[in-house]
């Protein structure tokens, strides 16, 4: 501990681009216990630094160690004697290769305890990635798994006797998404979109698990049957000239519009008249936490934590993965009824503020820690 008598945490994470990982650490902050816990932040990868500055407004030192090959002692060396000078009593992990790393420099004295947190399916990780992650995953003084699911399979993969493990869902901070008073006609003609255009959003990086391929095909079939429709596909990623290759074969030019990284993502969801995701694997999407949180009506895929946070028929309707005739067919279904997208919209704020406050999910984490270092 350090002079003032609180526990020191590191908080680690691959890096602070605009994943979802990364968004809800950065919500998280105003909701810390600083007076409890000395807090502070570091990454690995030097190019992901878009976050960095909320952490720096609110007060909270941030770190990087400078990780630019997959295997950089270096990169470990620097955060174990910044462990060692700093005093860190407990490093909170945030994906495998960060929670690789605070294990190493746990069983050479760095640090006295560490809690890591699984944002997705293990299996979903790379075989290096997965292969390290459960040699070491016994060092772990605590884990922390973002659904059911993630917890599950962690259960199947760690032996009897591991870890303490707990199911600490991903939240959001409802209020400030009930706030969003953009004008909703004002942000489609920003992107073309004529006042009558029926607005689909989707959020969410352009990597092969989001299943883009499959929303694209689905979007040919729904611009098929109602001219009005209009897709909003917001992130970046390795695909993304891949899948604008694939829009324009479809003759969706018009219809789909790729946005590419937009700092005002929440306002567009609030602004769309229903909300996508096509994922063929997911823990829980912080972008779907957002869009309930705003009020839209969703159409999912039924994978991962998904069931766990949307009702199906009450705030969402789920299709099987890869089934873009299915997800045509939910899309159009809720297009075409207003009084359902309402009802379903008002239902899924409502769930989304009993089960999913960011209060009570970072009170939960801070519960956590008090366990491993009282241990």
């Amino acid at each position: 501990m350090n002079h003032t008598g609180r526990p020191r945490v590191l908080l680690l994470i691959k890096g602070l681009g605009l994943g979802g990982a990364e968004r809800l650490l950065e919500r998280s902050v105003p909701y810390l216990n600083r007076e409890q816990y000395d807090y502070q932040v570091a990454y690995l990868l030097p190019w992901k630094t878009a976050l960095v500055p909320p952490f720096q407004a609110a007060g909270i030192p941030v770190h990087c160690f400078n990780l630019r090959v997959p295997v950089d002692p270096r990169a470990y060396l620097r955060l174990e004697a910044f462990l060692r000078r700093e005093r860190i009593d407990l490093v909170h992990a945030h994906l495998p290769v960060p929670g690789i790393l605070a294990r190493l420099a746990k069983r050479r004295g760095a640090v006295r305890r560490v809690v890591y947190t699984e944002h997705s399916l293990p299996s979903r990780h790379q075989m290096v990635t997965r292969t390290l992650n459960l040699a070491t995953y016994a060092m772990n003084d605590a884990v922390i798994a973002v659904s059911e699911a993630v917890a599950g399979e962690i259960r199947a993969r760690v032996t009897a006797g591991g870890p303490p493990l707990t199911t600490i869902p991903n939240a959001i901070d409802v209020d400030g998404f009930e706030q969003q008073t953009t004008s909703r006609h004002a942000l489609w003609r920003t992107f073309g979109f004529p006042d009558e255009a029926r607005v689909v959003i989707h959020v969410g990086n352009l990597r092969p698990v989001k299943g883009h391929q499959y929303l694209l095909a689905a979007a040919r079939r729904v611009v098929e049957v109602d001219p009005r429709a209009r897709f909003l596909l917001v992130g970046v990623g390795p695909l993304a000239e891949q899948l604008q290759q694939q829009a324009r074969r479809l003759g969706l030019n018009g219809h789909v519009v790729f946005t590419g990284f937009r700092p005002d993502a929440p306002a567009l969801i609030g602004a769309a008249d229903l909300f996508v995701l096509a994922s063929l694997h997911e823990g829980i999407p912080i972008s779907l936490l957002e869009a309930m949180a705003s009020g839209r009506p969703a159409v999912l895929t039924r994978v991962g934590g998904i069931p766990e946070v949307a009702v199906e028929g009450e705030t969402a309707v789920l299709v099987e993965p890869k089934d873009a005739d299915g997800l045509a067919s939910a899309i159009l279904d809720l297009l075409q009824d207003p009084d359902r997208r309402h009802r379903m919209g008002q239902s899924a704020r409502q769930h989304v503020r009993r089960r999913f406050g960011m209060a009570a999910m970072v009170g939960s984490v801070e519960d956590v820690y008090r366990q491993v270092l009282s241990a």
